[in-house]
């Protein structure tokens, strides 16, 4: 006698019946995929990446092995509380307008762009925008004093050597150069493609690769711009 629906006729061959409960496991499976693709109709770790980039400053970041507990709700939460992390193997609760509050767990791994040197240099040597790049480091590994931005250490000599690809820190950077208040510089202005020199005075002390604030003696504007050496400051228009 044959049973119901998805049963097991027992008068059947083997082969038929191997058959028949592949087909039942299929189904089962099948009916298990839709419930979980239905509980997920948003992705909790589409929303916590969102979360960290919205609340930390990190260039990138990798969300992976993503573990929830609880039931999922067919909608978005309403907040997110960090319970342990971010970084490394954080603990997030998904907190939602009823109550409900649903566990997530995530290995979260964080980047951020840091300055390299392109090739070995000695003690003394006046680095340019040829002699660095920038290359992404894991923000657990990232040395203090990590220098992000070229700017800020072009023009300025090496207080140590370093190797090829050596990342570079701002203890590796002699900062001796300064260039005092009232300073006569040359003022490169880039102005729609245009390169134009003048006449400058600095309207305060800064070292080489920094940000100063100027004025053009011709016209009495003040401009700011970069010193890449000790008489001439780069300005962008």
């Amino acid at each position: 006698m044959k049973t119901e629906g998805y049963g097991i006729n027992r008068s059947q061959k083997p082969e038929a019946r191997s058959q028949t409960v592949f087909a039942c496991l299929l189904c089962s499976v099948f009916c298990v995929l839709s419930s979980v693709v239905f509980a997920f109709s948003w992705s909790p770790e589409d929303t916590l990446k969102t979360f960290l980039r919205d609340n930390y400053p990190w260039e990138t970041i990798e969300v992976r092995n993503i573990q929830v507990t609880g039931s999922v709700p067919d909608r978005t939460p309403d907040m997110i509380v960090v319970e342990k992390g971010p970084l490394g193997n954080g603990i997030f609760s998904y907190i939602f307008n009823d109550g409900q509050k649903v566990t997530v767990r995530a290995d979260v791994r964080a980047f951020e762009k840091v300055i390299k040197s392109k090739r070995p240099f000695r003690k003394g040597y006046v680095l340019n925008e040829d002699d660095i790049y920038q290359s992404e480091v894991e923000i657990n590994k990232m040395p203090q004093g990590a220098v992000r931005e070229s700017e800020t250490i072009i023009g300025k000599p090496l207080k140590v050597s370093t190797v090829a690809n050596a990342l570079i820190t701002e203890r590796m950077i002699e900062k001796e150069q300064v260039v005092k208040k009232g300073s006569r510089v040359a003022l490169l202005i880039n102005s729609q493609g245009i390169n134009i020199t003048a006449v400058g005075e600095t309207k305060e002390k800064g070292y080489v690769g920094m940000q100063v604030r100027a004025i053009n003696v011709s016209s009495r504007k003040e401009v700011r711009g970069v010193l890449i050496n000790e008489n001439t400051v780069r300005v962008e228009l």
